[in-house]
């Protein structure tokens, strides 16, 4: 008796850690890639970035940006931020200063 009782004791907190079985209907989480009307996909364009270098990273020029490199987003990195290091096309990375002025922006 006693040894059953451990044995489940000792059972339960591994089952309380295991993660159901997924079923079939379940819908899949991705992160789409936008597509363009003539079937391509949205890439962000790394030539004209170069003239944001050094100015303060506002909501409009980041907006601004976006438009000029034809990225789908933008994110804003600052100092000691974590971020993911996943490559995506139609992105937009700011990286800036304390002071919220760009130091180096590029495609990804």
């Amino acid at each position: 008796m006693r040894m059953s009782l451990l044995l489940l004791a000792c059972a339960l907190p591994l089952t309380a850690c295991s993660t159901p079985p997924k079923s079939s209907t379940d819908p899949a989480v991705v992160d789409p890639v936008p597509h363009v009307a003539d079937g391509g996909t949205m890439k962000c364009n790394p030539d004209v970035l170069q003239q944001f270098n050094g100015q303060k990273a506002t909501e409009a020029l980041v907006k601004k940006a976006v438009a000029a490199s034809g990225a789908k987003n933008a994110r804003v990195v600052k100092p000691g931020m974590a971020v993911t290091m996943d490559f995506r096309e139609d992105r937009l990375t700011i990286n800036v200063d304390a002071d919220n002025k760009i130091e180096r922006i590029g495609c990804n």
